[in-house]
């Protein structure tokens, strides 16, 4: 009994690694990265959930109608969401994505950077040791290589897309599509 008691406290002592992770603020790519997070909770790490400022809203939103603030000692202790402004003003189209992506290419990186060098919860969760972005935002692996940090890309969505995506130019030359489609 003793054992369970002292390893259930070192569980809920200051994690040794904490993971920054910031998802491309569309449908379908928050939730695979939140879902991340918490596998990456589940063993040790603390996170820092980096969202659009329009996203955290959504999320804070639905994380209080699912039932809101997690009981002491559970996952809630080791997630930090922060909000970073992407750029676009209120009545701005965010469906626009040409428009956006280069927006926050601008936007984000200098909240970012602050943030990766611990700034606004540092004694909660320890500095930033590592980095998991959205391929969508992988310009903010810039900030992450100055910064000495590992960081990895991830692809949220389904590996059928990618592997369209990707091979769409072999499948062009092939003639098996036309150029017209992209």
């Amino acid at each position: 009994m003793a054992a369970a008691a002292a390893a259930a406290a070192d569980h809920d002592a200051a994690p040794r690694a904490h993971a920054l992770i910031l998802p491309y603020p569309a449908q379908g790519h928050v939730i695979p990265l939140m879902e991340l997070a918490y596998c990456l909770i589940d063993r040790g790490f603390a996170v820092t959930f980096v969202n659009t400022e329009h996203n955290h809203r959504r999320v804070v939103a639905a994380a209080a109608g699912a039932g809101g603030v997690q009981a002491p000692g559970s996952r809630a202790r080791r997630l930090r969401l922060v909000a970073v402004a992407d750029g676009m003003g209120d009545g701005d189209d965010r469906d626009n994505l040409v428009r956006l992506n280069a927006v926050m290419e601008e936007a984000i990186p200098p909240q970012l950077e602050p943030i990766l060098d611990g700034a606004g919860g540092e004694g909660q969760l320890g500095k930033v040791t590592c980095v998991v972005v959205d391929v969508g935002m992988s310009w903010a692996l810039d900030a992450v290589k100055r910064r000495g940090l590992p960081g990895a890309a991830l692809w949220a969505a389904s590996a059928a897309v990618l592997a369209v995506l990707l091979g769409a130019q072999k499948l062009i030359r092939d003639g098996v599509i036309d150029d017209d489609v992209f």
